[in-house]
């Protein structure tokens, strides 16, 4: 429990430094951002965000078992 406790607040973080994907409403009237490509710190969140989901999902799972 102590575990799953742990990996969602190091997803919480990550999740919340990460940099918006998209312009939203601001992409109507001009270019939109989502065409440039993504820096190498923002594709490292992305897969680390992967990571600790599954682990997040994992650990809700076995914690369920028990």
């Amino acid at each position: 429990m102590i575990g799953v406790a742990i990996v969602s607040a190091i997803l919480l973080i990550l999740i919340g430094i990460q940099e918006p994907k998209g312009e939203g409403l601001g992409a109507i009237g001009g270019t939109a951002s989502i065409f440039h490509g993504s820096s190498p710190r923002q594709k490292l969140l992305d897969k680390l965000i992967i990571v600790f989901a599954v682990l997040f999902a994992v650990g809700v799972f076995v914690a369920g078992l028990m």
